[in-house]
């Protein structure tokens, strides 16, 4: 039977624990977060400012 714990009850140190979380400085690491970006528009800089 699995387990739901409430979110408020995870943290770091427990997901390292109970499922081995690692940090991970890979340049390839999520290369769809960094390759073939479009540029953002002028409304969203402003937005983001």
């Amino acid at each position: 039977m699995t387990q739901t714990l409430p979110a408020k009850d995870i943290n770091i140190r427990y997901l390292i624990d109970n499922f081995g979380l690692q940090k991970n400085q890979g340049e390839e690491f999520f290369r769809e977060w960094q390759d073939n970006l479009p540029e953002l528009t002028d409304l969203e800089k402003q937005l983001l400012d």
